[in-house]
């Protein structure tokens, strides 16, 4: 199947939050020059806009972005209890960046190779670990 994203997407390390407005907690799954995928517990209205404030080592990060989907999903937690999470995936809005370099971001919270240590395509000759 022939790739239809823009740009590659970056796992980020673990362990990177952030939050959608000011309280719904949610972890990172990974990003791309063009969007994010993040985990919560409550689902997001597609085609909704949000404000996501990304906790990097640099310092947060706000970002705006649209709602392009989200999916529930039952996952059995280390307790043996069933729960739903949610995926949603954000589309960044270029115009709304305010000068947020995201592939500076992408480099902080990502696991990244460079070309030498791992061959293939990568985002300014980056690549994530795999």
């Amino acid at each position: 199947m022939d790739e239809r994203r823009r740009s590659p997407r970056h796992e980020v390390t673990e362990g990177v939050k952030g939050k959608v407005g000011a309280s719904l907690e949610v972890r990172v799954l990974n990003i791309s020059e063009h969007g994010i995928l993040i985990e919560s517990h409550m689902g997001l209205p597609p085609a909704g806009i949000c404000e996501l404030t990304v906790e990097a080592p640099g310092g947060e990060k706000m970002i705006r972005a649209r709602v392009a989907r989200c999916r529930a999903r039952m996952v059995k937690g280390s307790n043996g209890k069933t729960t739903m999470i949610f995926h949603a995936g954000l589309e960044f809005f270029e115009e709304d960046a305010d000068g947020l370099d995201i592939p500076e971001l992408i480099s902080e919270i990502c696991v990244l190779k460079t070309p030498a240590d791992q061959p293939g395509h990568g985002l300014n000759g980056i690549e994530h670990a795999v």
